[in-house]
């Protein structure tokens, strides 16, 4: 009897080992699920309106570019109606800013294409008295985007063209509170949130590229300082490291403002910091927030991207995305739960456009649940053409006053 009882614990404490030996080994095979996606471009030539500037000789943020790994495992918020979707876009073939607001379609996006549902806000330079720079907004207004300015004591539009103009919007009033001639072919624009003062980021200039500063709290009405930036067409404050991102020609970086609210206020880019496309690609052109995933940003050169501010990394290999198979997106407004509204270069439903970078519609992706037992979601493509209205898009935002 003693023997068989031995021979029992010896059997027991065998099944005891190997079942923690179980535990410790890591068997989770459901990344098919997490929502996951690998966005999917043909690597065709960029757009033709690319600058022409070589890539910056500044290397500072020359850290390894993430392009096979994703960036976390999200859960994927799918489609939610009751989420808010306003975004604002420039019209530049009207000199014209409008916001829209995708729930008011109710899932029919064609609403959008005759105007008469979906649009919630307009701002024509042509009919603001207050504009007086018309000549410098005719060639289109590239970049817009809905801000609190403490400085003017209300919320405002800070927009820009690249034909030199860069304004500040009264929006419930509509009418021009400052604007002044930059030149150098603004392309994107950012109002620094404890100051109100704007910061314009240019394609060409000195050297071929600048990021201009106009402290306007300070009473300046022109730029005060600018640093030298090949091609610039980004711009974002950062409100978790309190810095501005900048997007040049083939990379991010980092940039601070020295004296803000004075009139000596400075640029300072922070050498070393952001990341570049490591030669797969170039010519930076969108810059925006992936809200519902803080610190990062969507970046679009001929390819999509996201750059995340905490590891200051770019990657091809993200959530919340769904597969985007065009290239040369000049705009993206993406929201919390994956959708998100792009301007894609020549993206056109009748004929040409009258800008090689231009589009006459959105291309709308909406992240849905798959049919059937499938557990990850699809990105489904909805297509809008504004063939009646006549309007030409450029770049797009989300419409809120948060930075991200």
């Amino acid at each position: 009897m003693k023997r068989v009882f031995a021979i029992l614990l010896c059997l027991i404490t065998v099944f005891s080992l190997v079942a923690c030996g179980n535990d410790a080994v890591d068997t989770d095979t459901s990344a098919a699920g997490d929502g996951l996606f690998t966005e999917d471009l043909a690597d065709s030539a960029v757009s033709s309106e690319t600058s022409d500037v070589k890539p910056s000789t500044d290397t500072g943020a020359d850290k390894t570019t993430s392009s096979d790994q994703p960036d976390d495992k999200a859960e994927v918020i799918l489609y939610d109606p009751k989420m808010e979707h306003k975004f604002i876009a420039t019209d530049i073939a009207n000199h014209s800013i409008v916001v829209y607001d995708l729930n008011l379609c109710d899932g029919d996006y064609q609403l959008l294409k005759d105007d008469d549902v979906a649009v919630i806000w307009e701002w024509d330079a042509d009919e603001d008295p207050n504009c007086k720079l018309k000549d410098q907004v005719a060639s289109g207004i590239d970049a817009a985007k809905y801000r609190y300015s403490p400085y003017y004591k209300r919320d405002v539009i800070v927009a820009c063209s690249s034909a030199g103009w860069a304004g500040v919007i009264d929006y419930e009033a509509r009418t021009v509170l400052w604007e002044y001639n930059i030149g150098n072919g603004p392309h994107s624009i950012e109002l620094m949130p404890n100051s109100g003062d704007v910061v314009v980021a240019c394609s060409s200039g000195p050297k071929s590229g600048k990021l201009s500063y106009i402290p306007l709290s300070a009473g300046e009405t022109k730029p005060s300082h600018y640093i030298f930036c090949p091609s610039g067409h980004g711009v974002m404050w950062d409100p978790q490291n309190e810095h501005l991102w900048v997007l040049e020609y083939e990379q991010v970086f980092a940039c601070y403002v020295e004296g803000e609210g004075t009139k000596n206020a400075r640029l300072k880019r922070v050498e070393g910091s952001g990341a570049n496309f490591n030669k797969q690609d170039a010519s930076g052109h969108a810059f925006s927030p992936v809200y519902g995933q803080p610190g990062k940003y969507w970046v679009t050169a001929g390819k999509l991207w996201q750059f995340d501010a905490e590891t200051e990394t770019l990657t091809r290999t993200f959530s919340r995305s769904g597969k985007y198979t065009a290239n040369s997106i000049k705009g993206i407004a993406g929201f919390a739960d994956g959708t998100s509204i792009q301007t894609v270069a020549e993206f056109s439903g009748k004929g040409k456009t009258t800008y090689d970078w231009s589009c006459d519609g959105f291309r709308i992706v909406v992240m849905e649940m798959s049919s059937g037992q499938v557990k990850q979601p699809t990105a489904k493509v909805y297509n809008v053409y504004f063939n009646t209205s006549h309007r030409e898009f450029y770049k797009v935002h989300p419409f809120t006053k948060d930075y991200q």
